[in-house]
């Protein structure tokens, strides 16, 4: 559940920073937090040797994330903006790619932490 906190907080004060070329935006900042997100993700689910606890974190992350995006303070930009299409964009990667993120690392932990067979090979 840490993992999912940590990555929910940290993610979310990174996702806003945006590389500007030309007159684009590249929202590197909400990519460098799902990556952050992740790492935190499948870190815990090997760290427990069950990819129950890698979707457990994805899921704490996600609950935190939404509950952000809904705070008065307006921390996570979503839906479309036309003031700030770059800083929206980030927004809506950061809060929907924790749920991409997500599945993605328990397919990897799973994979991961297949058992290994008497051969050697993974069942």
């Amino acid at each position: 559940m840490a993992a999912g906190v940590v990555a929910a907080v940290f993610g979310t004060l990174l996702h806003g920073q945006l590389l500007y070329v030309g007159s684009a935006a590249i929202p590197i900042g909400a990519l460098g937090a799902l990556v952050l997100a992740a790492s935190l993700f499948l870190l815990s689910g090997l760290w427990a040797r069950t990819v129950i606890q890698t979707a457990v974190a994805g899921a704490v992350a996600y609950g935190v994330v939404a509950l952000i995006s809904t705070s008065p303070k307006t921390l996570i930009l979503t839906g479309a903006s036309e003031s700030a299409p770059g800083t929206a964009l980030a927004g809506n990667l950061w809060l929907f790619g924790v749920l991409v993120v997500t599945l993605g690392t328990v397919v990897v932990g799973s994979i991961v932490l297949r058992p290994v067979g008497s051969a050697g090979r993974r069942t």
